[in-house]
């Protein structure tokens, strides 16, 4: 009898101690949500090589699926991360990459999201810099370093040679050196920016960065298809139209497509198509 009563209470205890632990984690989430991913992110790079001993594989796996899950959680309840939040995320991919720098999901990640959501050019150049130089066979650093030029940067001289070094690389698409040869010939990068995400989609399964890819690229290919229709009215009535309604009244288009972030698009002073959204997701209040 004594012995299931001691049982009975080391029990409930226990329930009582982790109902406890659950609501202080839950609590310190709330009030500092990096603290989500891992303190361990913080560590120097050389001191978290070296205390993770021969799981420096296994450690970088762990963190990177931490930040997976703490963006996976943003993307669920359409949040959109804090300044602080992104640093966080990427000091979490560059510590990822330090124990394992040949392990190129974390790359493709910081490439997906980074430049996109958060405006982090140099960070996201800076990782890829850092693929490049250990995945040498890899003609994905080099190509990914070309897009982030041309796209982001309007560096066409540095995003040349990217290109180029891309398309010296083992297996590399011949459409690589075609490109380098015609960039001269774009009128403009929207087009070439949904088919780099496309090139994505297709190389990453992961079912959070897919969406995060699919809504970006139903986004860029409306924008290239709204701006070829401003061009041919351009080429038919010797001036642009002053707003996309004009497309639909003059039925060129059927109507204006629907921005999938919750913006509406509309014709810049330069003829470009952009929308109100600026490309990422517009909270909307329920009540």
């Amino acid at each position: 009898m004594k012995r299931n009563l001691s049982f009975f209470l080391l029990f409930t205890l226990a329930i009582f101690t982790a109902t406890l632990c659950n609501q202080f984690l839950y609590k310190e989430h709330q009030r500092n949500p990096t603290n989500a991913i891992s303190r361990l992110i913080y560590l120097p790079g050389y001191v978290a090589k070296a205390v993770s001993l021969e799981f420096s594989g296994p450690l970088s796996d762990y963190l990177f699926l931490k930040t997976m899950v703490f963006l996976g959680e943003k993307v669920a309840f359409k949040k959109k991360p804090t300044k602080e939040e992104w640093k966080a995320t990427y000091i979490a991919l560059n510590q990822v990459t330090n124990l394992d720098p040949r392990f190129w999901d974390p790359y493709v990640l910081a490439a997906m999201t980074f430049p996109w959501e958060a405006g982090m050019i140099k960070e996201t150049n800076t990782l890829l810099e850092k693929a490049a130089a250990v995945r040498t066979e890899d003609h994905r650093p080099y190509f990914f370093l070309w897009f982030m030029k041309y796209y982001f940067e309007k560096d066409m001289q540095t995003a040349g040679q990217y290109l180029k070094k891309a398309s010296l690389k083992p297996k590399a698409p011949t459409y690589y050196a075609k490109l380098a040869a015609r960039m001269d010939l774009y009128a403009g990068n929207t087009i070439t920016g949904a088919l780099f995400l496309e090139d994505l989609l297709r190389k990453n399964p992961n079912p959070t960065t897919q969406k995060i890819l699919e809504i970006r690229i139903d986004a860029l290919k409306k924008i290239a298809f709204l701006e070829e229709k401003v061009r041919h009215y351009k080429k038919e009535k010797g001036s642009r139209p002053e707003t996309l309604k004009t497309l639909v009244e003059e039925k060129i288009i059927p109507r204006i497509p629907t921005d999938p972030y919750g913006g509406t698009f509309y014709i810049m002073e330069n003829g470009r198509v952009y929308s109100t959204s600026k490309l990422v997701h517009i909270k909307t209040d329920k009540k």
